[in-house]
């Protein structure tokens, strides 16, 4: 099982790259852009959630703006603060690169019953929940 599970980790990420090249911006870009398009976030939320220093987050804010995929904008709770927010349109091209990938999923899940489906759910649940922990665990300082 856990040569499995590496096995689709280490194909999850070549195709982030695939992804990325696609769309000519880097895999971190690809990964901020995918957080964008659930919401708009301060640059002190993008580089929280993706692991970044302040600089390294400017940089791939910079980036996504000269690409098109984002802008920044002052935030209207906090006029101090700014949201950095997903181009839809063109950022709706991230989401089209993986249409596919998700018909193919539900293929294969239709070939479950329900009660399997809701057992790889839980099992997917928990798996996310011990990666998040472990990875908290290896980047505290």
């Amino acid at each position: 099982m856990l040569a499995v599970q590496q096995q689709a980790a280490e194909l999850n990420t070549a195709l982030g790259d695939a992804v990325a090249s696609r769309l000519g911006i880097t895999g971190t870009d690809l990964k901020c852009l995918l957080l964008l398009l659930r919401r708009p976030r301060t640059p002190r939320e993008l580089a929280a959630e993706l692991r970044l220093s302040p600089s390294a987050i400017t940089s791939v804010v910079d980036r996504l703006e000269k690409a098109a995929f984002a802008y920044r904008e002052p935030s209207t709770s906090d006029r101090r603060q700014v949201l950095v927010t997903a181009v839809r349109e063109r950022a709706q091209q991230a989401v089209d690169l993986y249409t596919p990938l998700s018909a193919r999923t539900a293929e294969v899940l239709a070939a479950y019953t329900d009660d399997q489906v809701a057992t790889l759910h839980r099992f997917a649940e928990q798996t996310v929940q011990v990666l998040r922990e472990e990875t908290d665990r290896l980047t505290e300082r």
